[in-house]
């Protein structure tokens, strides 16, 4: 059907159909007049309407990624000295507390996420989280682009100086794409695996995300003392600093 394919399959340097344009890809329209064309097209069961948002999911090759991802987690097991599998993900937090349920008195009342005037400042954090020991290696910083990244694998480099081989399964961000993105992974003999597209249920950093907002970010004072609260955000990571079966635990990569 002419109208379901692109209108550049046709020699039309255009992104969508407009009747002229179908009178052009239909030689039986030739001639015809726009209205004339309108017509034809309401006969046929066509109407102009509202483009919806679409993703395709799941990723048609979702199987592949998982068994790709599930093979390195086997192998960093049976190899823990030599090969190390890392979940690394990038999370944006705020100046002001994000709301939550918490404890209060009973009645009309409720609980206060307080703001300060001024603006929501941002700020970015990128973590790999070890899925064999529960390690955590972070940076934390107001931007996170294609240099961050860059200089992130070497930290993660730097932290596993002994490895023969790192894994780092990491989300379908365009960032991690870039070719000075994935030259800086070579660089630092890094291996990508990338997730299946919208699963991000199946990298469990997500769940450390969860425990910091849990404990530090939701309805935290300190909208008035970012530092003070960017400093509560690394202490919350150093715990992890040199693994934690607990966060393993919490994440689902180690029954309790």
């Amino acid at each position: 059907m002419v109208l379901r394919r692109s209108p550049q399959a046709y020699g039309i340097r255009r992104a969508r159909w407009r009747l002229r344009d179908v009178g052009r890809a239909l030689a039986w329209l030739n001639g015809c007049s726009e209205g004339g064309i309108y017509k034809v097209l309401k006969r046929l069961g066509f109407s102009r309407k509202q483009a919806l948002h679409f993703i395709r999911s799941p990723d048609p090759e979702f199987r592949a990624k998982w068994q790709a991802i599930l093979r390195a987690f086997m192998e960093a097991a049976s190899q823990p000295d030599e090969v190390v599998i890392l979940f690394l993900d990038e999370l944006t937090y705020y100046r002001q507390p994000s709301k939550a349920p918490a404890y209060h008195p009973q009645g009309k009342t409720q609980p206060l996420a307080v703001q300060v005037a001024g603006y929501n400042t941002k700020t970015r954090l990128v973590a790999a989280l070890n899925g064999l020991t529960g390690r955590v290696t972070y940076m934390q910083r107001s931007k996170i682009g294609k240099e961050a990244l860059a200089a992130f694998y070497a930290q993660v480099r730097a932290a596993y100086p002994d490895a023969k081989k790192i894994y780092v399964v990491q989300d379908n961000w365009p960032v991690h794409m870039l070719p000075e993105v994935l030259q800086a992974l070579q660089a630092h003999r890094l291996t990508p695996l990338f997730l299946p597209t919208y699963a991000t249920w199946l990298n469990p950093i997500e769940k450390l995300w969860r425990w910091l907002k849990q404990d530090v970010l939701h309805l935290h004072r300190l909208a008035h003392k970012l530092d003070q609260l960017r400093q509560l955000v690394i202490e919350f990571l150093e715990q992890f600093r040199d693994g934690s079966d607990a966060l393993l635990c919490y994440v689902g990569l180690l029954s309790g």
